[in-house]
């Protein structure tokens, strides 16, 4: 019996072990993105000015006017 079920055993532990390499590789990668972007804020000699609200029209909807 133990023989049937040490392949299983062995790929079940190897899938586990993929998924843990995946996942940490993919965390070490989020993690070096956001620090190269607040490196890149923190570098940057002067941020963007603020910009002005968008001009939008009044509604030309009859529901928009008064009575």
């Amino acid at each position: 019996m133990a023989t049937t079920k040490t392949p299983q055993l062995v790929g079940f532990v190897l899938s586990l072990l993929l998924l843990i390499l995946l996942i940490s590789f993919q965390v070490k990668v989020t993690d070096g993105k956001r620090n190269l972007r607040q490196e890149r804020v923190l570098e940057s000699p002067s941020p963007l000015p603020p910009t002005a609200p968008m001009y939008v029209p009044p509604s030309k909807s009859r529901r928009g006017r008064g009575p």
